[in-house]
């Protein structure tokens, strides 16, 4: 059966650099891919400005790296075939809002359509639109790892919204014996407690909207659960996109794993909630940012959901500029606190700073290092007739310069990545073969 329309999804793209002047072959191979879809997605994990524009502060807090990215990116973006990005991550206010109104200028100014941030919680959580000759695209976009002071805010009557992120919070659920483990930990901190019937809420003195949120269960154990208020609106903005757009693609930046399983699985909250998405009209699920860097693919109802397609570029150590507040991580030795030091030295050091103990290996600790771009063939009902994914390889390390691009994985690493992606997906019944350097999904 001919498609009626392809998609080529990827996962998350920082880039900082000219792509549209590389050469490589692999490199150029993938960029056909996504020329020759109907609809090309990425996530656009970086923001783009000049540092010196309105408003535009380094925030206090970032994701780890204050990204940025120089206002050529988005015209290379198009370049290499995109069409659709979802920016609702926990970089999306590095800079804070001037930052984010430049990212929109940018990105408008380009033609690139984005969704996820707004100028308040309304607009950060509607659908927007990208209109084809095969038909209508709507794109939602939410983040659920995110600063407090990010997430935008709902307008009143008698009070504007505030600008930010689209969220997708959650809470823990938990047994009445871990709970009283929980209580006596915070009681020794000094932070306030404030009960609700089954309902604890612990935030530090004087600071009671950043709370951690834990909901007594019967059932034994610890687990997340999507905060209902989050989950519906953005179900009810999905609704909406399904009635007035021929397919909807629905995105989630998520860090959280799975403690007891490892950060190649999604929190228990996604794959529920990823599911009630496809239920309320989306024809393609996209979760990522765990930088594992891939997750499993599930099938629902002929639908994908895709809980990470891995990284597509990564190119966070050639910033211009970083903040103080970077350079005074623990770990940096005196000379690289000084005021002379520079993001170069910054990297270069890097490997002093403390190494993480949880997820173990910390990022990229997956046993295969690897992403896909996945061409998704839909019928004109929407449901899934062929997906196929091709295997990619960042760019290595050294050097620098040349780091985070994207190529197309050689056939001996290609196989590696599909295997460990199989493994991935089997959990969710997805099973998934390799052939003629691809993966072919079986439906």
């Amino acid at each position: 059966m001919k498609p009626a329309i392809t998609f080529a999804i990827t996962g998350d793209t920082i880039v900082n650099r000219r792509i549209s002047v590389r050469t490589e072959e692999r490199f150029l191979s993938l960029v056909r891919i996504l020329r020759q879809a109907d609809v090309s997605y990425t996530h656009l994990e970086t923001l783009i400005h000049d540092y010196d524009g309105p408003e535009t502060y380094p925030a206090a807090e970032a994701g780890w790296t204050w990204m940025r990215s120089p206002r050529f990116v988005p015209d290379d973006l198009r370049w290499a075939g995109f069409d659709l990005v979802s920016i609702a991550s926990n970089h999306a206010l590095d800079f804070s809002y001037g930052g984010l109104y430049s990212t929109w200028k940018a990105l408008n100014d380009a033609g690139l359509v984005h969704a996820g941030t707004g100028k308040n919680l309304g607009e950060a959580r509607e659908p927007a639109y990208l209109d084809t000759s095969k038909g209508r695209v709507a794109l939602i976009s939410m983040c659920s790892t995110l600063t407090g002071w990010a997430k935008a805010g709902e307008t009143r009557q008698d009070m504007m919204g505030r600008p930010g992120v689209n969220p997708l919070r959650y809470y823990h659920t938990i047994d009445a014996k871990k709970l009283e483990t929980v209580k006596q930990f915070f009681f020794s901190l000094g932070w306030e407690i404030l009960q609700s019937g089954k309902l604890w809420l612990f935030n530090p003195p004087g600071l009671q909207m950043a709370t951690w949120k834990f909901v007594e269960a019967d059932k034994k154990g610890l687990t997340t659960v999507a905060e209902e208020d989050d989950a519906e609106g953005n179900l009810r903005s999905i609704r909406d996109a399904a009635r007035q757009a021929d397919y909807v693609i629905v995105h989630l930046h998520s860090h959280e794993f799975q403690p007891d399983k490892g950060q190649s699985v999604p929190a228990d909250f996604v794959p529920p909630f990823a599911r009630a998405c496809i239920d309320a009209g989306a024809h393609i699920f996209v979760c990522q940012g765990s930088h594992t860097p891939l997750r499993g693919i599930e099938i629902y109802k002929g639908r994908p959901i895709f809980y990470d397609p891995g990284d597509f570029m990564g190119m966070s150590d050639t910033v211009k500029k970083l903040p103080a507040d970077y350079y005074f991580r623990p770990g940096y030795a005196p000379e690289v606190r000084g005021s002379q030091a520079t993001p170069a030295d910054a990297f270069d050091a890097k490997g002093a700073l403390p190494k993480k103990l949880n997820p173990p290996g910390g990022n990229y600790a997956g046993r295969v290092v690897g992403s896909v771009v996945a061409l998704c063939s839909l019928s004109e009902e929407g449901m899934l007739t062929e997906l196929k994914l091709h295997p990619v390889n960042l760019t290595g390390a050294k050097p620098r310069s040349n780091k985070g691009l994207p190529m197309m994985a050689t056939p001996e690493m290609a196989g590696k990545i599909i295997t460990h992606l199989g493994e991935l997906s089997a959990p969710f019944g997805t099973k998934i073969t390799y052939r003629d350097g691809c993966g072919l999904v079986k439906l």
